[in-house]
C-alpha cells in the first residue's frame, strides 16, 4: 500500500516536470535555467506530497486496526480515518502554497482569489462537505444507524464521506431489505427532515390494526388483538418500562408496560388498533407473529369474523315485491 502511495507521488512529480517541457519546448535552454532556479521548491514540494501520502496511508492502516478490534465502535473510528486524512491534505496544500509564494501578500490574495472561484464553481459539492463536517460534530447519524429521509426512503447507514451518505435500503412499511443501496448527498441535511430511528433507542412504537365484521363479538375482538400482541411483546415491554421508569428525564413521557388497544369504527367495519412497542431492526418479524397469532385465535371462535372488502346481492322474489 505504502509502495503504491509512492508511486503516485512519484507519477505527480513527473507530471509537474512535463508541463514544465511543454511550456518551454521551443527555448530548452530557458527551461534548464528554470529548472535549475526553482530544483529547490520541486524537491520541497516532493518531499511534502509523499510525506503526506505516506502519512495517511500508515495512519490509516492503524485506524482500520482498531474498527476490526472494536465493532462496536467501527464507524467512530472510520469518521476519524476521514478528518485526520483531510487535515493532513489541508496541510500539504498550505505548505505547498508556502514554498511556492514566498511573499506573504501575494499569498494570501492568491489563496482569496482561488478560494471565491473554487467556491463558485462548487456550491452543491461544498454544501455537502459543509454537512458532512454538521454530521460528525452533532452525531445526529452515525454509521449503524436506522434512519428515515422523507421523499427518499428508509435504509441502514453503512458508509459516510465528504460527499455523501450511503444507505442499504429498506421498505417504508416494514423495513425489509430490497438489496438496493440508496446514495444521498450530505446537503440533506439542511434541506430534508431525516427522522433517525435508532437515536438514543432502537425501540419504537408500532401499530397493528384489524377489522371485524359489525355483527362480531366487540369483548372477544378486543381480546384476541391484545393477547396476540402481549404473547409476543409483552415480556419486552414490562423490561423496558421496568428500565425506563427509573429515569427521571423519561418519567414525563406516556409510559405502558403493555400492548395499548384503541376501537375504532368504519362504514362496514369496526377495528381494534394495538399500539405496543419494537425493536426497529425486528419490526417487520414482530408484525408477522402478531398477525399469525390473530389469525389462529379468530379461526377457533365463531362469533368473531375478519372484515374485507365485498360485495353482497339481495335477491328478491316476486311475491315479496308484491307483498311490499
Amino acid at each position: 500500500m505504502i509502495d503504491n502511495k509512492i508511486k503516485l507521488g512519484v507519477k505527480i512529480v513527473l507530471l509537474i516536470i512535463l508541463l514544465h517541457c511543454l511550456i518551454s519546448i521551443f527555448n530548452l535552454e530557458t527551461y534548464i535555467m528554470l529548472l535549475g532556479k526553482y530544483q529547490n521548491q520541486i524537491m520541497i514540494i516532493a518531499v511534502i506530497i509523499l510525506s503526506g501520502l505516506i502519512v495517511v496511508d500508515i495512519a490509516s492502516e492503524i485506524f482500520r486496526k482498531y474498527a476490526r478490534k472494536r465493532e462496536e465502535k467501527a464507524g467512530e473510528y472510520l469518521t476519524l480515518n476521514y478528518i485526520f486524512k483531510y487535515f493532513v491534505y489541508l496541510c500539504v496544500a498550505l505548505m505547498i502554497f508556502g514554498v511556492l509564494y514566498q511573499n506573504v501578500s501575494s499569498l494570501v490574495v492568491s489563496v482569496g482569489l482561488i478560494g471565491a472561484a473554487v467556491t463558485y464553481a462548487l456550491q452543491k459539492p461544498i454544501l455537502n462537505f459543509a454537512g458532512w463536517i454538521v454530521i460528525l460534530y452533532t452525531r445526529t447519524i452515525k454509521i449503524g444507524d436506522r434512519i428515515f429521509i422523507k421523499g427518499i426512503g428508509a435504509g441502514d447507514v453503512f458508509d459516510i464521506d465528504t460527499q455523501h451518505i450511503y444507505l442499504s435500503e429498506l421498505t417504508p412499511e416494514n423495513f425489509e431489505p430490497t438489496g438496493k443501496v440508496l446514495i444521498i448527498p450530505n446537503s440533506y441535511i439542511f434541506t430534508s427532515s431525516i427522522e433517525n430511528l435508532t437515536k438514543g433507542t432502537p425501540y419504537i412504537w408500532d401499530t397493528i390494526i384489524v377489522h371485524f365484521t359489525l355483527n362480531s363479538n366487540i369483548e372477544k375482538a378486543e381480546k384476541i388483538v391484545f393477547e396476540s400482541a402481549d404473547d409476543v411483546v409483552g415480556d419486552l415491554m414490562k423490561e423496558l418500562y421496568e428500565k425506563w421508569s427509573k429515569r427521571r428525564y423519561i418519567i414525563s413521557r406516556k409510559l405502558s408496560d403493555k400492548p395499548i388497544i384503541r376501537v375504532g369504527i368504519t362504514r362496514s367495519s369496526f377495528y381494534i388498533k394495538t399500539i405496543y412497542l419494537v425493536s426497529v431492526y425486528e419490526k417487520a418479524k414482530i408484525r408477522s407473529e402478531i398477525n399469525r397469532k390473530v389469525l389462529e385465535r379468530v379461526s377457533r371462535e365463531k362469533d368473531v369474523k375478519l372484515a374485507y372488502p365485498h360485495i353482497k346481492a339481495v335477491i328478491e322474489s316476486e311475491n315479496s315485491i308484491k307483498n311490499t
